[in-house]
């Protein structure tokens, strides 16, 4: 008994003793951590890499070069056991294995990485990113779909068919099998919006001609900008992800536009760190 009581102190000692900056490479743990009753922060930026440190020291770094995030927000932005919500991610660059792993750690169940670029052709990192998710155990998969909506040599169905052809031919088994249609940046677009609605209707189209299911991202202003009105509701019985960046992991901000009077899912944080990657942040009942 008093051997056992001497491991369990040398436990308890090892434990009170650990620094921060001994999870500078492990992002998980540094947000589970404190040192000297100072709860550790998670901070990376492009010339110094990954750090872990105290929230004090943190919180002096200069904001235009460390990315840091604090352990209040991360308990109250993916409490997911308490809320029943949901987390997710989209981003535009490849998701390696460490980042999915580190990303299915911080109760993240869904992730939607960018399948076709603005430019007019598939991303190939996307099915990278597609079967590391698999692997971590991050059960939704989506891909979302950068029309270009002023190519003059592939339709808005022929963009959709290249990036399924893809997908199907490369990371089908990884792929949950949705494809958002991301519907933002008028200068992306036209300045005719009777051209750009009907691109848009014709790649919600080839949604139902291909037999796969889709959905909306994008904004009132963004919906506004792009088609002259908040009031055009083409393709509203697909699901709507909505962004609007106020750090607010709820629907409570939503205002109706394009048909949709409940949305889907909601972006409420953008171009942030984590697991040492850049993403957007999102949030839904039940993505």
């Amino acid at each position: 008994m008093i051997f056992v009581l001497l491991i369990s102190l040398c436990v308890v000692f090892a434990f009170a003793n650990a620094l921060c900056s001994d999870y500078s490479k492990n992002q998980a743990s540094c947000l589970k951590s404190s040192e000297d009753g100072v709860k550790c922060s998670f901070c990376s930026s492009a010339a110094a890499g990954t750090t872990c440190m105290k929230e004090t020291d943190a919180k002096t770094l200069p904001s235009s070069v460390f990315q840091c995030t604090y352990q209040s927000a991360v308990s109250q932005t993916y409490n997911a056991s308490v809320t029943g919500a949901q987390y997710g991610l989209d981003f535009s660059t490849a998701a390696s294995s460490s980042a999915s792993s580190c990303f299915a750690s911080n109760s993240i169940t869904y992730v939607v990485p960018r399948g076709y670029r603005s430019t007019g052709s598939v991303d190939t990192a996307v099915c990278g990113s597609l079967n590391t998710a698999k692997a971590a155990g991050i059960a939704t998969r989506d891909v979302y779909l950068f029309p270009q909506p002023t190519s003059t040599t592939k339709s808005a169905g022929a963009q959709m068919s290249e990036l399924l052809n893809y997908l199907k031919t490369n990371c089908g088994s990884a792929w949950s099998g949705r494809v958002w249609l991301d519907i933002e940046g008028s200068t992306y677009w036209t300045t005719s919006t009777s051209s750009n609605r009907a691109f848009y209707q014709a790649l919600v189209d080839s949604c139902s001609a291909n037999g796969i299911r889709c959905g909306v991202y994008s904004s009132s202003y963004q919906w506004s900008s792009i088609f002259g009105s908040t009031s055009y509701s083409y393709g509203s019985y697909l699901p709507l992800w909505y962004a609007h960046y106020d750090n607010n992991p709820s629907f409570s901000d939503f205002v109706a536009f394009g048909g949709w009077t409940t949305p889907h899912a909601k972006q409420y944080a953008g171009d942030v760190t984590m697991c040492s990657m850049g993403v957007d942040k999102n949030y839904s009942p039940g993505f």
